[in-house]
């Protein structure tokens, strides 16, 4: 898996989207691009996102709708790109839907990744292990500490425990926790399998503190790892 933090561009100009992709390139971003609400939904679901840019004009349901979906689910930033510059849309997208930002158009793609970086580093700053953190990870050993005690994990239990550790109080699907377990390679596995190690996870975190919950379950849609 790479490291690049990956952004995704939800706008139906494929002109504006190539232009603001060239530029997160070359400052080191990877990215993809969609056209639409729904293809982009479906995308969120099954890939690791660092950031949105979203556009509030789609073809198929408002930018607004797609946001309002996000946020049901996941706390990814989100920077709206949109040519409607008027007060009300403005409020519902930052106040109304929680959007990180509002940037209206016409803009230079340099501003957009002056604006994508701005947002990673509050985003970083509020959600980052603290120094007092619970958790140590040994990659090279594949080992994980809780509270100073070695947790036996399964090789698949390590893989997905430390993305947790790494990505705190952010919801994780089970779509892409499967793809971390298997570095996101070809798999058979089910959804279930996901539910299966982290019940076992859990269960070790218990032996050594139990009095809260530490993975928590996002009905319907993944878990996250409450720091």
């Amino acid at each position: 898996m790479t490291n690049m933090q990956h952004i995704l561009i939800i706008e139906d100009d494929k002109t504006i989207a190539e232009s603001i992709g060239f530029v997160l390139e070359k400052d080191s971003f990877s990215w993809a691009w969609h056209d639409n609400g729904y293809d982009s939904l479906d995308y969120l679901n099954d890939n690791q996102v660092d950031l949105v840019l979203l556009d509030v004009g789609l073809p198929d349901i408002s930018g607004f709708d797609v946001l309002r979906k996000i946020r049901s689910k996941s706390n990814v930033p989100v920077v709206i790109i949109s040519a409607r510059d008027d007060d009300a849309d403005q409020v519902l997208g930052l106040e109304g839907l929680g959007a990180n930002a509002y940037i209206t158009k016409p803009f230079s793609p340099r501003v957009i990744v002056a604006h994508v970086r701005a947002q990673l580093r509050n985003f970083r700053a509020k959600t980052e292990p603290k120094s007092n953190s619970k958790f140590g990870i040994n990659e090279a050993m594949q080992r994980v500490l809780f509270q100073n005690h070695e947790l036996t994990l399964t090789p698949a239990e390590f893989k997905i425990l430390s993305h947790l550790i790494k990505n705190p109080n952010r919801v994780h699907t089970r779509e892409y926790l499967l793809k971390v377990m298997w570095d996101d390679g070809p798999h058979g596995s089910d959804k279930k399998t996901i539910n299966t190690h982290i019940k076992s996870i859990r269960k070790r975190l218990n032996e050594i503190d139990s009095s809260c919950e530490h993975i928590e379950t996002i009905r319907g849609i993944g878990y996250s790892l409450i720091e």
